[in-house]
């Protein structure tokens, strides 16, 4: 006798959970978790199809790497460094200056330190002296910033003490990081001062350079003047006597004890000064760094331990009151939670939902802020994951990011919003062979609709009296277009999808039936095709004596859905050996939303969908309940809860 059982996901927020969490059906992730998350992304309420990534320019090599560059409050900009070359970027990929020659090798690229302070880039790597480089303005038509290439920071240097000192001689003790051995590979900004950190000489020392001037209001980032002694001449017309004159603005130099056998790796300003270590992660437990060192020549600067979780990598990114970087042996990415209570952190592993993506190691982590916030994770062989995480509700929701063909990222790197656009995924990508340059910008849900879900794509292209478009970028790619127009009320609208493949120029003729639709008013997006998938975990139905051991199907799902237009449905196993073939993830699938018309998805303009949608497909097994769905088509899929009606059969 088969008895009728409803199941509801209202929730997502659990995100990708390992396999061999699926056992823990007790838990609140089990209820709220999916078996597979790929290409998406997650709210509070729901998991949405990720938005896809914009062609910006051809990067210089696939060992390019970002690094960000605020020029003023109201501008943003990447510098990209290749193998002895450097340019800006801006936030849509482009290239936004003159190259410049450096001295930076290919190899030395992802373990360099780059800051920018009042509009100036400063560099240090452990292999090369200190340099920063300059931007102008544009000095022609072509409205290119102007970047000077790295020059070497000159340092103020100590002055040797006198044979004979006579009245009023004076003479420092100063560092200036200008041999080999002696060249930092940490830097920090914080408290008017510049910290350089980690020599490999001496790889646990830290120095803070002095103060501002307060005689001339000049901040004073190369002056490492440690101690000044002046001679003196006595009112007593005694022996001269020497005095020991540090104040509170000479420079800092410290060296835990307590960091044995490591060496410093990160340095980051949040709620205290954090130092980052392979054995633990430290805090500056001082007063204000401005006056780190009173008049009475005794330090106030100390280092204590926060927590003991050791650091790997030479990047930290924070958020809010977290702050994420990669753990011991970079195969874990680890958070630090500051209590404003208890003015201390707490740590945690929060990677372990995808452990075996991060087998090769963390190559670099970055965040794009907004509601929710995305930790975005490179692994050294090309896997890029993604966290959807809030601050307020402390949700952690991992999916993984996948590309078309054998397609996957180089680098990563996040730019902040700013007063006209959105946070900004800048990529470095390996598209067939090439290194191109690409963003994902993360919109909100309510202009969702203005980004289009296809990847490396061309808004509005040219179309000549041949009816054909030029996409260079994809030259000999199988590219996907859609056409959409513009709804004062609704919003975006979506019309025909065409697949096609561009020649080797990039040319793709279109069909006339594409263009017919929108009577000239259309915008039409030109690029790569990606999936979206979500897969949920088995159902776990009340054990009241009558599902004891039953055998069960599903009957009919119901998608509650919003501002979406299709997507596909299929049970699993997809095959008879009980494991998902995602080889055949289409086979015997239920459209969610499609109508078909001739050769096109869609025949007449849709618009964004906002509801229940009921499919019945019924399940070809009755020892596994769980579901599949997912989006090849670029349009968008929102999924805000699942209502699974099952039948429970008697063994």
């Amino acid at each position: 006798m088969a008895t009728p059982y409803r199941t509801i996901q209202n929730s997502f927020v659990g995100g990708l959970i390992s396999p061999n969490q699926e056992g823990a059906v007790g838990s609140s992730v089990y209820s709220s978790g999916l078996s597979i998350a790929e290409n998406v992304l997650y709210t509070p309420t729901c998991v949405y199809r990720r938005y896809g990534t914009k062609f910006g320019a051809a990067a210089k090599s696939a060992d390019s790497v970002f690094f960000r560059y605020w020029k003023d409050q109201d501008e943003i900009y990447m510098v990209e460094f290749w193998d002895k070359g450097a340019r800006l970027i801006d936030r849509d990929g482009r290239v936004a200056s003159n190259e410049v020659s450096t001295s930076y090798a290919a190899a030395d690229l992802q373990s360099l330190s780059v800051a920018s302070n009042n509009g100036e880039i400063y560099i240090v790597h452990s292999k090369y002296k200190p340099a920063k480089m300059t931007v102008s303005e544009p000095e022609s038509d072509s409205g290119l910033l102007i970047l000077a290439s790295p020059a070497d920071i000159q340092f103020v240097a100590a002055i040797p003490k006198p044979e004979t000192p006579q009245d009023g001689d004076d003479w420092t003790i100063a560092k200036t990081f200008n041999a080999a051995g002696d060249y930092p590979s940490v830097q920090l900004f914080y408290g008017g001062r510049w910290w350089l950190m980690s020599t490999d000489n001496e790889p646990l020392m830290i120095w803070g350079s002095r103060t501002m001037d307060a005689a001339t209001g000049e901040y004073r980032y190369n002056d490492f003047t440690l101690e000044e002694w002046h001679a003196l001449k006595l009112e007593t017309e005694e022996t001269p006597g020497e005095e020991d004159m540090t104040t509170a603005d000479c420079a800092i130099s410290f060296q835990s004890s307590d960091m044995y056998g490591t060496r410093i790796r990160w340095a980051l300003s949040h709620q205290a000064m954090l130092v980052g270590a392979g054995m633990s992660i430290y805090q500056y437990t001082g007063g204000s760094a401005l006056s780190a060192i009173p008049m009475d020549g005794l330090s106030t600067f100390s280092l204590s331990q926060a927590v003991a979780l050791g650091a790997a990598g030479s990047k930290a990114v924070a958020y809010n009151s977290y702050v994420f970087f990669a753990g011991i042996g970079s195969h874990s990415l680890m958070a630090l939670n500051y209590s404003m209570q208890y003015s201390s952190y707490t740590g945690v592993d929060i990677s372990a939902p995808v452990a075996d993506y991060l087998r090769s190691g963390i190559k670099t982590v970055c965040i794009t802020e907004g509601s929710p916030a995305v930790i975005w994770v490179l692994s050294n062989d090309g896997n890029l994951l993604a966290c959807s995480f809030s601050d307020s509700i402390g949700m952690i929701a991992w999916s993984v990011m996948t590309f078309s063909d054998n397609d996957h990222p180089l680098w990563i790197e996040a730019m902040e919003s700013d007063i006209n656009r959105y946070s900004t995924l800048c990529l470095v990508m390996n598209r067939g062979g090439k290194a191109v340059i690409e963003t994902l910008e993360l919109v909100p849900d309510a202009s969702s609709y203005r980004v289009p879900y296809i990847d490396c794509y061309t808004i509005s292209p040219d179309v000549d009296d041949d009816k054909r478009i030029c996409l260079p970028e994809l030259a000999g790619r199988d590219v996907e277009m859609v056409e959409s127009i513009q709804d004062s009320v609704s919003g975006m609208r979506y019309s025909a999808s065409l697949s096609s493949k561009a020649d080797g120029n990039g040319y793709v003729t279109l069909d006339d039936r594409f263009l017919q639709q929108a009577n000239g008013e259309a915008i039409i997006s030109a690029g790569l095709r990606y999936t979206s998938i979500i897969g949920t975990l088995r159902s776990e139905l009340p054990a009241n004596g009558t599902s004891q051991s039953a055998l069960r199907v599903v009957r009919s799902v119901i998608l509650r859905l919003t501002r979406s237009l299709g997507g596909r449905i299929t049970m699993r196993p997809s095959t008879s050996s009980g494991a998902f073939d995602r080889n055949h993830i289409a086979d015997d699938a239920h459209p969610v939303l499609y109508r078909n018309y001739g050769e096109f998805r869609y025949g007449e303009l849709e618009e964004l969908w906002t509801g229940d949608r009921r499919t019945s497909c019924t399940s070809p097994n009755v020892d596994d309940d769980r579901i599949v769905i997912f989006s090849d088509d670029p349009y968008p899929l929102c999924i805000c809860a699942l209502i699974i009606n099952h039948s429970i059969q008697e063994a």
